[in-house]
């Protein structure tokens, strides 16, 4: 009888056993989280490495053109065109792949929306910001400012978001329906020597302009104005203006007598 108990309880005990093994589940290891990018800081990039871009408004001011000349090693971009449109914020959005689209690659913005063939656009756009994202070997955030505005509202006195930058071209040069943007280039259209202290910041029109005869350039700056100088890009290659050079509480004046891209130089 004891016999038999005992074999009924190794029979019990190896039946258990049993079902511990078939029921027994290894943990599976748990696979290791990405680790989350820290957010990229903005406009770190050096300005001599950065893409040149440029924002070129339409004839009639209701789009723009933004053209990003290069891609700094990245292998695709976001951008985030934001506009002050009366008392509201509206914006643009979009995508550029480098491995699709080589630079120089050209976007054209509406200001306002489209729908079935209809387009609905904002009203007394007056500027914004413009803030690109690069990913891929290279990462990292550009962002600049930009005002648009018309030649027959400004009087010919067109400027810089900060207000630190004025051009006074007066009311000859362009016609009254004209529109400029001024928008810092985030980049450089070429390498120039010296250390770069303010600015790019480029003028542009859909309009094309000659000469510009009797143009004022004005640029606050918070440095010591004698050991800098002001050089815009013509033709390919940067030339410093410095007829008519006036400083007054620590603004620069110069005569200019093109509409392109300058910078503010400390040689």
């Amino acid at each position: 009888m004891k016999k038999k108990l005992l074999l009924l309880l190794a029979g019990i005990a190896c039946l258990l056993l049993i079902a511990v093994l078939i029921g027994y589940k290894k943990k599976p290891e748990s696979e290791p989280q990405p680790q989350a990018l820290p957010p990229a800081v903005i406009n770190q990039l050096p300005i001599k490495d950065r893409p040149y871009v440029t924002l070129i408004p339409r004839v009639d001011g209701k789009e723009v053109v933004l053209t990003i000349n290069g891609s700094a090693g990245a292998d695709l971009v976001e951008y985030e065109l934001e506009y002050q449109a009366g008392n509201m914020i509206q914006g643009a959005f979009g995508r550029i792949d480098f491995s699709q689209d080589e630079p120089p690659v050209s976007k054209e913005l509406l200001f306002g929306s489209c729908s079935k063939g209809k387009c609905k656009y904002d009203e007394d756009v007056s500027g914004g910001s413009l803030t690109l994202r690069f990913e891929g070997e290279q990462r990292f955030v550009l962002k600049g400012d930009f005002t648009l505005q018309l030649m027959a509202e400004t009087e010919g006195i067109f400027t810089s978001r900060d207000g630190r930058l004025s051009l006074d071209l007066g009311s000859k040069d362009l016609a009254s329906s004209t529109y400029v943007i001024v928008a810092n280039t985030l980049g450089l259209p070429g390498t120039i020597e010296g250390e770069v202290v303010a600015g790019p910041y480029g003028f542009f029109t859909a309009a094309k302009s000659g000469k510009l005869a009797g143009a004022v350039l004005s640029w606050q700056t918070s440095d010591d104005p004698a050991g800098l100088k002001i050089y815009g890009y013509v033709n390919g290659d940067w030339q410093e203006f410095s007829q008519n050079r006036s400083v007054e509480d620590k603004t620069i004046s110069v005569s200019v007598d093109q509409l392109t891209t300058f910078v503010l130089v400390k040689e």
